[in-house]
């Protein structure tokens, strides 16, 4: 493409390798088009040879090279970027916490690229507004399979905690790790932990027998069947959506301040929401208070989490939820 181009009257949509669900369904709900990239190089090279849109959706940092290389051009372009846990999240070292000046600055610079940011929970909100002032809309994740979740019967007198999600060292943003630690001197509880990456976690608790850890699995239907409470401690994460999968699915949810939507959880029972910085030891004493809850107790908490979670939480409401964010973050430029 050449300097002056004019542009196609339609939105790009830029991610690397492969998108997030949910930003695909969003990105198909404003008719963008997608472009992926595979890395820096071709990132640069889509940058100068890709048509050139008058709108980029963006999702991974990467794939800010594209628009920013087309605006560097010459072109008016609005760059709306899709915030993900790794950008902003404060408790992370992976990106804008990190030593490295020169990574930060690069970081910075991209951030300042950005016209519009759409973030996944009001909590994260509050996080990118400390590092830019571009505009900040909030659009939620949905529940892809909620039917199938809401006809789930889980066993709500058991000792049974179980965790979903991939493991990412050296980060662990999910603090899995930390689950293990506290669970080893809970003998007496359960522990499921299943998601990408874990077996590299098994050496940590095989003299565990309370701990079972395994790899990714499609259905988890019989395993919230058999579990009572669903467990996310994360360092940040801004949006988890096995939390709400786990709520839908009736199990009692226990998580920190850094989980993007602890504000639900909250509404509640604030019980279940702990506080990041207390020690292992306080968070086990936590969890043993949670667990002695009398039964019609977990069952009122299970029906009204799961009742609020289904009406607020459905694929539809949420995609017509970003749309109207789209339109604010437009509105603006």
């Amino acid at each position: 493409m050449r300097l002056g181009e004019k542009y196609k009257d339609s939105i790009g949509f830029v991610f690397k390798n492969k998108c997030h669900p949910v930003t695909q369904a969003y990105a198909d709900a404003i008719g963008a088009v997608p472009y992926r990239i595979t890395g820096v190089l071709d990132a640069l090279w889509k940058g100068l040879t890709l048509p050139v849109f008058q709108y980029y959706f963006v999702e991974s940092v990467m794939s800010m090279i594209v628009p920013i290389t087309k605006r560097l051009l010459g072109n008016n372009v609005t760059i709306i970027f899709r915030g993900n846990d790794g950008l902003f999240g404060e408790k992370t070292t992976a990106y804008l916490d990190t030593k490295n000046v020169f990574k930060k600055q690069f970081l910075l610079f991209l951030i300042k690229h950005m016209n519009g940011i759409n973030v996944e929970s009001d909590a994260q909100k509050e996080e990118v507004r400390q590092w830019t002032d571009a505009v900040v809309e909030v659009s939620e994740s949905f529940v892809e399979n909620k039917k199938t979740l809401e006809k789930i019967k889980p066993n709500l007198n058991t000792k049974t905690f179980l965790f979903i999600g991939e493991y990412r060292p050296p980060y662990d943003h999910k603090n899995i790790e930390l689950l293990i630690k506290i669970f080893k001197k809970l003998p007496e509880y359960k522990l499921i932990i299943i998601g990408k990456n874990t077996k590299q976690l098994q050496g940590k608790a095989k003299k565990n027998a309370n701990i079972e850890i395994l790899d990714f699995i499609s259905n988890k239907d019989d395993f919230y069947k058999k579990a009572t409470y669903y467990i996310h401690l994360p360092k940040y994460e801004a949006g988890p959506i096995t939390l709400l999968e786990a709520i839908i699915a009736g199990l009692i949810p226990i998580t920190n301040k850094n989980a993007g939507h602890h504000t639900l959880i909250e509404k509640v029972k604030k019980d279940l929401v702990l506080n990041p910085n207390l020690s292992e030891e306080e968070t086990r004493k936590c969890i043993q208070a949670i667990e002695k809850l009398p039964l019609k107790i977990k069952q009122k908490i299970s029906e009204t989490f799961k009742r609020q979670t289904i009406t607020l939480y459905g694929k539809r409401k949420m995609i017509e939820n970003f749309q109207n964010a789209w339109k604010k973050i437009i509105s603006t430029e």
